[in-house]
């Protein structure tokens, strides 16, 4: 089957998924919002992506790699033309790519949202089902499949990616056809119960904001600086490992097959220790990172309000106790000078409000509670 694919985003994330499908000669094109043109500026130039593997399952393997891409747009109309889109933004712009979108998507694409979140095919959902369109696919894995940045000349560098990662369809009753499309060039995908098992299955939200936060007086004194394994010492393992408990927990609720974080950075990343902490610290990916310069850094400007709230707020209705998700946010929302709890993805804006534990799993499942 030939497909067509429109990555929307030219940041770290959608510079490495672009380059891949067009080294795995795909019909791709990248499209970036007018305002941030100069970031295809040196693609049109160099006529594609030129990329520094440091891996082996990356095509090619390491080493330099041109990736053919013409196709660069700043025209969000070109989502019509696609297939597959595949959104590769941070969680709180969601619903900026949805107003921009929704007047080009039609009946039978698939958009695959890396990273989702903790329910962003809900939110799509909801704005689809408003707009009155039907029998757009909607799909999310549990975290962007790259490790790596790209540079201003239009290089990417791959510094790692994810050998498994859990996949979460919506509805859940569209898992074979999603798979069709997506299994021969995502064999990383692993679809599990539902969506919201995927936003929680990856580790982003255990190892960024805690860890961060717990750091707070490093990164305010010292940055900037390098540091491995995101400063994670046995203490803040400790306290890494009761959040992980209760993210764990809503699984389980949910009827889903959580791993722990130890097990899922070993499905990730190849490597294992005696506890999370000694795991932790063998992550290559985790090595020689730049410490963020700030709170209003991504690790909590997004992992918060669209990972922490709705998984806490989740965990709430449910009638999970989540003491260190709601702590986290709270202090987060404090340093940074935001109201997370109130402006995040909670249940009710999730669409879940009101239900039970049986219509959140009808509504999971075949897209009515």
């Amino acid at each position: 089957m030939s497909l067509r694919y429109v990555v929307i985003g030219a940041g770290n994330g959608g510079y490495a998924m672009a380059a891949e499908l067009a080294l795995l000669k795909h019909d791709v094109t990248l499209f970036e919002f007018p305002a941030f043109a100069d970031r295809l500026a040196p693609l049109a130039a160099a006529g594609g992506i030129m990329v520094e593997s440091r891996i082996a399952h990356f095509p090619g393997g390491p080493g330099l790699h041109h990736a053919p891409l013409t196709k660069l747009s700043t025209d969000i109309a070109v989502v019509a033309e696609a297939d597959i889109v595949i959104v590769v933004v941070p969680g709180q712009h969601q619903e900026k790519i949805i107003a921009a979108a929704l007047p080009h998507l039609r009946p039978g694409q698939l958009v695959l949202l890396n990273p989702g979140g903790v329910g962003g095919a809900l939110v799509w959902s909801a704005a689809l089902s408003k707009a009155g369109i039907r029998d757009v696919m909607l799909a999310q894995p549990a975290d962007l499949l790259y490790a790596g940045f790209r540079t201003n000349d239009g290089k990417v560098v791959v510094a790692d990616k994810k050998k498994k990662a859990a996949l979460g369809i919506f509805p859940n009753k569209q898992r074979a056809a999603v798979m069709e499309r997506l299994e021969e060039i995502f064999p990383e995908f692993v679809p599990v119960a539902h969506v919201l098992e995927a936003g929680m299955g990856g580790p982003g939200m255990l190892v960024h904001p805690l860890p961060m936060l717990m750091n707070a007086v490093r990164i305010d004194r010292d940055v900037p600086f390098k540091y491995n394994s995101y400063d994670i010492t046995p203490s803040v393992a400790r306290a890494v490992e009761r959040l992980d408990a209760e993210r764990v927990a809503i699984i389980a609720a949910l009827g889903g097959s959580p791993a722990p974080i130890k097990d899922v950075l070993t499905e990730y990343y190849g490597v294992t220790g005696a506890d999370f902490h000694e795991t932790v610290l063998k992550v290559p990916a985790y090595q020689n990172g730049s410490a963020p310069a700030d709170f209003a850094h991504r690790y909590i400007s997004e992992e918060i309000p669209t990972q922490m709230v709705p998984s806490a707020s989740i965990g709430r209705q449910l009638g999970v106790a989540t003491p260190v998700m709601e702590a986290t946010t709270a202090l987060a929302s404090a340093v940074a000078g935001e109201d997370y709890a109130a402006t995040g993805w909670t249940a009710a804006k999730l669409g879940l409000d009101g239900l039970d534990l049986a219509g959140i799993r009808s509504l999971l499942d075949t897209g009515k509670a």
